[in-house]
């Protein structure tokens, strides 16, 4: 594929209270067996991309065992493979990422010596299935400068957690609110970009030369009636974990048999690392009803 791919996996998330104090939101795990950021890299390596660099930093320990092998993931491979960037003391820079734009910038080398024209950007805490080729032909097709991969809520979800975006009817983003305290749209962003690699870079260097540090507020509002960004709608389950409820529902989404069918027996396949554990004992006496249970 044209693309090669960038997962942010760094952020401290307090939303989660103690579920987050020993690991990284990525590192959760899904469903008993599987770990938040195995969905973003599966759909990757499930799309042909195969350059892919994970951006960590925040309690990355546990998320960085779990990306120690990229065999697990088919990034294995002579020809590109699978990065993990974690902030580096340099002779120019000296701080941790204060941002999804900062840790770009302070991993920029890595964009420049890609050959791939286009850049796909995503977070490493949504539970989806994707194929990122759908997006950069609509992205290309429209001539867009920025496509932000987006969904429309129910009537009675939160939109207030997510950056909430209001499109013209040719689907070109006019208004884009982040985590807004009343949301006036229901269609969310769901923090899955493609932009051209070229202009990533030159936006990112930007952004450090004024010390603005944040993606969506620094480039995506800040640009959005200057640049053609457009929105790509999807309709397939996508959920986001930055919450305990959130967290909660996803864990609890899967005992819905549509779902579990969706993710583990349609392909293409969701991968994860194998760890060799001891399966769970039921003892005598004990009632298990609808529940996933892990090794």
């Amino acid at each position: 594929m044209r693309a090669v791919g960038i997962i942010l996996a760094g952020g401290n998330n307090r939303k989660m209270h103690e579920l987050t104090a020993k690991r990284a939101v990525a590192a959760m795990p899904i469903a008993g067996s599987y770990r938040a950021i195995d969905f973003a890299l599966s759909n990757m390596t499930n799309s042909h991309i195969q350059k892919v660099a994970v951006l960590t930093q925040y309690n990355a320990r546990s998320l960085n065992e779990h990306l120690n092998s990229s065999k697990w993931w088919d990034f294995g491979r002579k020809q590109g493979g699978l990065y993990v960037f974690t902030p580096t003391i340099t002779a120019d820079n000296g701080y941790w990422y204060r941002g999804t734009a900062d840790a770009i910038w302070q991993n920029l080398d890595f964009l420049r010596k890609c050959h791939e024209p286009y850049v796909i950007i995503t977070s490493g805490d949504a539970v989806y299935k994707m194929d990122y080729n759908k997006v950069l032909e609509y992205h290309i097709e429209k001539k867009a400068d920025i496509t932000v991969v987006c969904k429309e809520l129910g009537p009675d979800e939160d939109a207030t957690r997510f950056g909430t975006i209001r499109m013209n009817e040719n689907c070109r983003i006019q208004e884009f609110e982040e985590k807004p305290m009343v949301a006036h749209s229901q269609i969310v962003s769901t923090g899955i970009y493609v932009i051209r690699r070229r202009q990533l870079i030159d936006l990112i260097e930007h952004c450090a030369e004024e010390e603005r540090h944040d993606f969506v507020t620094d480039i995506l509002i800040r640009y959005k009636n200057l640049k053609k960004i457009y929105g790509y709608k999807i309709d397939s389950y996508w959920n986001n974990i930055s919450t305990v409820d959130a967290y909660y529902q996803t864990n609890m989404d899967f005992l819905k048999p549509e779902v579990r069918n969706y993710f583990f027996r349609e392909l293409p396949a969701v991968y994860s690392k194998v760890s060799d554990q001891p399966p769970a004992k039921y003892n005598p006496g004990s009632v298990v009803k609808n529940s996933l249970v892990g090794s």
